[in-house]
Parts: structure tokens; sequence; C-alpha cells
């Protein structure tokens, strides 16, 4: 038993794709999420910016008691989710594993496609997860596109309008040979999921879902759920502009968000040399 909170981060409102997915698979437990906005995109990013970044909000997040953390992007996850696990003596959780394991799982003709961010496609984030995860003869062919604009799109209040969906038309149909399975290999994207299913008729993974069942299990394993029997509650920090983020996540989620701070790590950040 362990009733201190779980912490969850990315570069703005992303997350709220996998807290969803959390609060609804452990819906008792207490959560601090930090939503990064004030770095905002780390799609365009270099690895060491991200590193710097994520080590920053993981000792943040360690400050403030959590029992485990869930990097909530995809683009933080292949830049320093293994660099994170060396240096730091707590559970750290990425969305890609889950997210491959899944598309492997669902996949019928074994052509698998993955939206990102440019950076994810570029590092071959979801390509190399899927190889390693691959336990048979099967030949897997993974297809990896990037958007430069669109998480940041989402980030800054997404409309629905047509030159947004044009722009998710474009993207979920860029694959010519015909993959059965399509990866939103974007935290913020499963947050306009349904334009995505308007335009790709196959499986569409989502990896939030099986990150919670993940972070559920592991904290099972480990006697460490929590105990208590109230409803879940979170805690917001942001690093930018909190009153324009609430505006936008009460458009993607229906959790309650009602504890918002805005805090800087400017000076840790500093003394990383970022």
């Amino acid at each position: 038993m362990d009733n201190r909170p779980i912490g969850i981060f990315d570069s703005g409102v992303g997350a709220f794709s996998v807290l969803n997915k959390l609060v609804e698979v452990l819906p008792n437990e207490k959560y601090v999420y930090f939503g990064d906005s004030g770095h905002n995109p780390y799609g365009q990013k270099t690895s060491e910016q991200l590193k710097k970044l994520c080590k920053c909000i993981v000792d943040f997040l360690i400050k403030n008691d959590v029992k485990i953390i869930v990097v909530a992007c995809n683009t933080a996850t292949v830049a320093a989710l293994d660099y994170l696990k060396d240096i730091f003596d707590i559970d750290i959780i990425g969305v890609i594993n889950p997210g491959a394991k899944e598309a492997l799982r669902v996949t019928k003709n074994n052509k698998i496609g993955v939206c990102s961010t440019v950076f994810t496609a570029k590092t071959h984030g979801y390509l190399n997860e899927i190889l390693k995860e691959k336990n048979d003869n099967r030949e897997i062919a993974v297809y990896e596109e990037g958007s430069s604009n669109l998480a940041n799109i989402i980030e800054n209040g997404f409309e629905y309008n047509e030159q947004n969906e044009e722009i998710i038309r474009e993207f979920a149909t860029r694959f010519t040979d015909d993959i059965d399975t399509l990866i939103l290999g974007c935290t913020h994207y499963p947050l306009v999921e349904d334009l995505f299913k308007k335009y790709f008729n196959g499986n569409i993974v989502d990896p939030g879902m099986e990150t919670a069942l993940g972070v559920k299990e592991l904290l099972a394993k480990k006697d460490m759920l929590s105990d208590k029997k109230n409803e879940y509650s979170v805690k917001y920090f942001v690093t930018r502009d909190p009153d324009m983020f609430k505006n936008i996540a009460e458009n993607l989620t229906n959790l309650k968000i009602d504890d918002i701070n805005e805090v800087s790590i400017e000076e840790e950040l500093k003394s990383e040399g970022f």
C-alpha cells in the first residue's frame, strides 16, 4: 500500500490522453501533473535539450513525493527515458513500449503506420521498439510519419474547421502501403482521435490505455496501490499561463482542473547548461 501520488508529465496538454485512462483504471489514486507549456513544442528540441528538461521535471516530481512517474510524451520517451532510468531511483514508464506491444497484438497483415512528431519519426522510436518486442518470425513493416505542427495546434486550442481537418486527413492518408494498424504516436493526437478515425478505417492504437494498465500492473506487483476509497485528485503544475492551460484542457477532458499552479524550472535548467 502506498498513498503517495502518481507523477505524470508532458510538454503541455498532451498528457491528458494518458491521465484520462489512468483515472479510468486507477480512480482512487492521487496524481501530480506537470505540463511544461513554457518549453513546448518538444518535437522541435534536440535530444540533449529534452534530457535536460526531463531531468528537471523528474526532479520536481520527486520533490513532490510521487511514487512512480509516467513520461506521457512520445518524443520525451524516445529522447530521455533510458537516461532518466539510469540516473533516478524511481520507476519511470514511457508510452512507446505499451503502444508498440498493442500494435503488434492487433495487426493482422503486419503493416503498421505511426503518426508522430518529426523527432519521434526521425529517431525511429516505434520501429525500434516494435522490432525489440517482436517475439515471433513475422516480417513486420513499420511506416513512420511525422508532423511538425499538429501537436502545437492541439496544444494551443484545436478548432474543428476545414483547415485543421485537412491537416489530419493529409497526415492519416500519407501511407502508401495498405497498413491495417495506425499508432497515434504523440499523446496530443488521441485528443482528436475522432478525426483520425474519419480518415483511417483500420485499428487505431492509443498508447494511453496500455500505459495506464502497465502502471496499474506494476503498482499492484509492488503492493503500491492506494488503499484510499476517495475519488481521484489531480494537482497541476505548468510552466506558462495556467489560465490558458485550463481553458484549453477543459475542452479536452472531463477531469477536474481546479488545483493549478504556475512554476518555473529555469534556475534548474540553467544549472544543467540548457
